[in-house]
């Protein structure tokens, strides 16, 4: 196939085997798939496989199994998943987890690593083959579990921090065995000086790649941002990162992903990571499923159905969920439910499959061995949350949760958040704003989080006051606290909107930016200056990204009812403006005054301005369009008029309008005060009161009155007809100016309870319009038609 730029033909496979349409198809299944399950709330990574299964050789034959350049971008997105893993890992939490969490992994690893051995070895598996299936039951999928725990609301419980803490430090561990065991059986021997040899390589690797990429790589990334001007050089100089770490890693005779997740660990300890996880997330969108899709192109489903695979992947899955149950042993002597610590430990996800993949690629693992680890992994998978929600149900919660308010202190000790008293569940919010205040800063102390599991089934009512504490969270706040309060429950209870928001960004399969899950952009942009209205609106903003008017209005309601209407009016506002630089009419005088006319102040206008701006750079050109028209709106709010006391730019107009009435035309004063704002803001003073006149008294049915006036345009005219309403009246009197030879360019319409009409046409011709005859010709249509 030859290029468009008339280069070398592009080798993307025999004509008969279209890799491009291999690709479009694995990608187009794997979001169904994903959708699919998600809506069923189950992991997308299982569709993603199950579909791998359906179009691949084993059933459809749709796709084939060994196209190198879908294992090559599969590869490359196994690498963006590591990377991505090691970016949003913490080590300083790591090391804080405490013992329970250590111990709970170290025993969920060496049991299953044991028992899935000795299986290996009874099944007349080889020594290397049973090592590598100890190896692959010894992985924990940290977000299953975590996902079952959120919605269960138990992410603050004992347990949940046990377990999630445990897999945590299972994904250090269970890679540096992956390493280890990759290296011992690619050297065809087990003996001590291999195991050795390995080991010391293992972590001398992780050492000093660790090092390096805690210390240069920081230093390296921020030089680049202050002396390069594109933002795609840092992000793309990240990605080059994450290859050579790879690749090193490959020099080491280690796993390349082992490289990926050093260079994510590296990555996310600099100033940058934000930036290069969120633009690595559109890559990553695109090749992970193709790993995913490509385990399921391996599988056999013929070798899956045979007797010996399946009695092979049933032993697998019965020691996969004792070994993990066992896991439980490593929390003695602390006052938490052991039987859910076990089942939280259970999913394999997709830890286990990378782990298989790689047997599978390094030649240990045969076409059985592998069906009967994908087979485990898939049944861990399913079998978790339902387990683990029944068993949430059964669990009692600790403690004595008390109603009476006490005396309370929340403060900092080092980098941890203590809670002092004992303060009753009616003060539950106060305490979660006051933690969620300071969690950019420290991280809540063990007694915290255990005070709000005990109370994680209070019910929780929001109020102003609770309003006036969260103001200080918007402007210093970060994720940090947003997963404080989303995890302790406190926002599903009590600002629902922005759990639903949360959990939206969670299960959008196309979401695989973490960092974007729990920020609040626009709150970050405009916190610091903003005001109440403003920085409410801010938020409004950020949760109700759906544009959902139901959405801005109820959480406006719930944070500020006395000024609901302002922060909605903010938000509208800000749609509107970015909206209207977009727009031909944008400038024109008639859009400026409805702007104005909806924003009805200066101070609502500023704040409008301020969340329109929020998302755009100094250079941009929308900036500086937006900033004339904010000029020109303030401008029609600062009229003298409304300076007099007249609210909005409408009512000023009105204003005018009526003193330009007679003082004894009490007729037309009353058209006027009853014309809508829309009406006002499209005439100028003169007009409304040359029209407000034309209107009284009222015609008769049947009776059209019309009224010429030159426009200011040259061959333009300004054409009033005044008449009661009736079915299809603006047509009928559009037919009759047309029939009458007229050009119509604009046309206004309004009308009044009573029946009364006023359009308003602007014509185009080169002598004045008759109005005897207009009239006659409107009404012989009115009655005709």
């Amino acid at each position: 196939m030859t290029s468009a730029c008339g280069g070398a033909a592009l080798d993307v496979g025999p004509y008969d085997r279209p890799v491009l349409a291999d690709l479009a198809l694995i990608l187009l299944a794997a979001k169904l798939a994903a959708e699919a399950c998600e809506r069923v709330r189950v992991p997308a990574v299982v569709g993603e496989i199950i579909v791998g299964v359906l179009i691949g050789p084993s059933l459809l034959g749709w796709v084939v199994a060994d196209s190198e350049p879908v294992a090559a971008l599969a590869e490359l997105g196994v690498l963006l998943l590591l990377v991505q893993v090691g970016m949003e890992m913490d080590l300083a939490e790591l090391g804080a987890l405490g013992r329970a969490s250590v111990l709970v992994a170290l025993v969920g690893i060496a049991v299953p690593f044991a028992m899935g051995g000795l299986v290996g070895l009874g099944f007349g598996e080889s020594g290397n083959t049973a090592l590598f299936v100890g190896a692959a039951l010894t992985a924990t999928s940290v977000g299953i579990t975590a996902r079952v725990f959120g919605d269960l609301r138990a992410l603050a419980t004992t347990e949940a921090r046990i377990v999630l803490g445990a897999a945590v430090a299972d994904d250090v561990l269970g890679l540096v065995i992956l390493t280890i065991v990759v290296k011992v059986v690619t050297e065809g021997s087990v003996g001590p000086g291999v195991v050795a040899e390995t080991v010391g390589a293992a972590i001398g690797f992780l050492v000093v790649a660790t090092l390096v990429g805690a210390f240069a790589v920081p230093w390296c990334f921020e030089q680049l941002r202050r002396l390069t001007r594109s933002a795609a050089t840092v992000v793309v100089l990240g990605f080059a990162l994450t290859l050579g770490f790879a690749w090193a890693a490959t020099l080491a005779k280690l796993a390349p992903i082992i490289g990926a997740f050093v260079a994510g660990l590296a990555i996310g300890r600099s100033k940058e990571h934000a930036r290069i996880e969120r633009d690595f997330a559109p890559t990553a969108n695109l090749l992970i499923p193709v790993f995913f899709v490509q385990i399921g192109l391996n599988a056999d489903l013929e070798a899956m159905a045979r007797p010996a695979v399946l009695g092979l992947a049933g032993a697998l899955v019965l020691v996969g969920v004792i070994g993990k149950l066992a896991s439980a042993v490593g929390a003695f002597g602390l006052r938490a439910d052991k039987l859910l610590i076990g089942l939280g430990m259970i999913p394999r996800g997709e830890v286990g499959i990378i782990f298989a993949s790689i047997g599978l690629a390094e030649g240990v693992l045969g076409d059985d061995q592998y069906a009967a680890l994908l087979i485990m992994v898939l049944a861990t998978t399913l079998l978790t949350p339902p387990l683990l929600r029944w068993r949430v149900g059964t669990v009692t919660v600790a403690g004595d949760p008390t109603d009476v308010p006490g005396e309370w202190e929340v403060g900092t000790v080092g980098d941890r958040i203590v809670l002092h008293g004992a303060p009753g569940s009616s003060q539950l919010l106060e305490v979660a704003l006051e933690v969620a205040r300071l969690a950019p800063a420290a991280l809540p102390d063990g007694s915290v989080i255990e005070w709000f599991g005990r109370h994680r089934h209070a019910e929780l009512a929001w109020g102003p006051t609770d309003t006036d504490r969260l103001i200080p969270v918007l402007r210093g706040g970060d994720a940090r606290s947003w997963r404080f309060l989303d995890v302790t429950g406190v926002l599903e209870r009590a600002l629902p909107e922005v759990s639903a928001a949360l959990e939206r960004r969670r299960t959008d399969p196309g979401e695989l930016d973490p960092t974007r899950v729990l920020r609040l952009p626009t709150v970050e942009l405009v916190g610091a200056d903003a005001d109440r209205v403003a920085l409410l609106g801010a938020l409004v903003s950020d949760v109700c990204e759906t544009g959902s008017p139901d959405c801005a209005a109820s959480l406006a309601s719930r944070l500020d009812p006395a000024r609901a209407d302002e922060i909605v009016a903010v938000v509208e506002g800000a749609s509107l403006l970015r909206a209207a630089v977009g727009d031909p009419d944008g400038f024109s005088e008639l859009r400026v005054l409805q702007l104005a006319e909806h924003l009805s102040s200066k101070r609502i206008a500023d704040d409008a301005y301020q969340l329109a701006i929020a998302h755009l750079s100094d250079d941009d050109w929308h900036r500086g369009a937006i900033d004339e028209l904010h000029g020109l709106i303030v401008d029609a709010l600062t009229h003298p008029a409304l300076r007099d006391g007249v609210s909005t730019p409408a009512e000023a107009r009105r204003a005018d309008a009526l003193t330009r009435l007679d003082p004894g035309d009490d007729m037309a004063r009353s058209r006027l005060e009853a014309a809508p704002p829309t009406f006002l803001l499209a005439h100028d003073p003169v007009e409304l009161a040359r029209q407000a006149r034309l209107v009284e008294p009222l015609p008769r049915p049947g009776d059209v009155r019309v009224a010429v006036s030159p426009d200011a345009e040259p061959d333009r005219w300004r054409v009033d007809v005044a008449c009661r309403d009736r079915a299809g009246i603006l047509a009928r009197l559009t037919w009759a100016i047309a029939d009458a030879g007229l050009n119509i360019t604009a046309a206004s319409v309004v009308t009044w309870p009573d029946g009364g009409v006023l359009d308003s046409f602007v014509v185009t011709s080169a002598q004045r319009p008759n109005p005897r005859d207009l009239a006659g010709r409107m009404e012989r249509a009115v009655r005709d038609h």
